[in-house]
């Protein structure tokens, strides 16, 4: 009977935790839609029924190469520095002295009256034609520094998406591999000596939310592997996001238990 009352109070207990999860679809369906322009009163866009991971075949090398030619960031600063260079030429023009050769003609007289014409500008604001070329030059370093300070930037946000993606790969290998099997194992024994009156049903309880515990674990990898993945193409096409849509988490962390104590079903 004691162990009948601990398996209610377990049910009851993920039955709440069920109904709240399938509660908050709502508010994460409202965000989705939120994000894709739509209002309230449109109709709900279809959901993937299942995960799907998204495969990537290109090396860190190879996409950080892709967000160096890609980021529309980098490219309106490279055509600053472009900008920059030709104000430079131009104001170096400024100079030399400038030759022109004309002719005005007066085609009502007779006879027709045609009256050479040549000018010549001289370069007589030396001080002026020196600071144009001055600031001209200030503007180029400035420019070339916003894209140097840019492509430091570019690097560090790139170095730390391109981490938590392979620490969750990594977080997924172990836990497929190793720590999921094994949980399952330690479950089957547990259970099998439940049965036979070596250890009381609590065992069991424990043994089963490790278990639990991983897959849940198993999932967030797998989401943040998602998530690092949209970033990457976001930092590739230059909107790299001022927020992260979740912080970025150490490998394994403890999942916290249902009933505050920590669990004796070892594996």
């Amino acid at each position: 009977m004691q162990d009948v009352l601990k398996t209610q109070i377990e049910a009851d207990k993920l039955g709440a935790e069920i109904a709240n999860l399938e509660h908050s679809r709502h508010s994460l369906m409202a965000q989705f839609k939120a994000a894709l322009g739509m209002t309230a009163d449109d109709p709900a866009p279809p959901v993937p029924s299942e995960f799907v991971s998204t495969e990537l075949d290109l090396t860190d090398e190879e996409l950080f190469d892709k967000a160096l030619a890609q980021n529309l960031q980098l490219k309106a600063m490279e055509a600053e520095i472009r900008r920059a260079e030709a104000s430079i030429q131009v104001a170096r023009k400024g100079r030399v002295p400038d030759f022109s050769v004309g002719g005005e003609v007066d085609v009502k007289a007779a006879p027709i009256v045609w009256n050479p014409q040549l000018s010549m500008t001289l370069p007589i604001w030396r001080d002026k034609i020196a600071a144009e070329i001055a600031e001209a030059q200030e503007k180029k370093r400035a420019a070339e520094a916003r894209f140097t300070a840019e492509q430091i930037l570019l690097a560090v946000d790139f170095a730390e998406d391109a981490h938590l993606y392979h620490e969750a790969n990594r977080n997924l290998s172990v836990l497929d591999e190793r720590l999921v099997p094994h949980a399952q194992q330690s479950l089957d024994v547990t259970r099998a000596a439940y049965l036979s009156g070596r250890l009381e049903f609590l065992n069991v309880i424990d043994a089963e939310r490790v278990l639990l515990d991983l897959q849940l674990e198993r999932v967030e990898a797998r989401m943040q592997r998602e998530i690092s993945l949209a970033e990457l193409s976001l930092i590739i096409s230059g909107a790299t996001p001022t927020q992260r849509p979740m912080p970025a988490r150490a490998a394994f962390p403890s999942a916290p238990k249902r009933n505050g104590s920590q669990s004796s079903g070892g594996m």
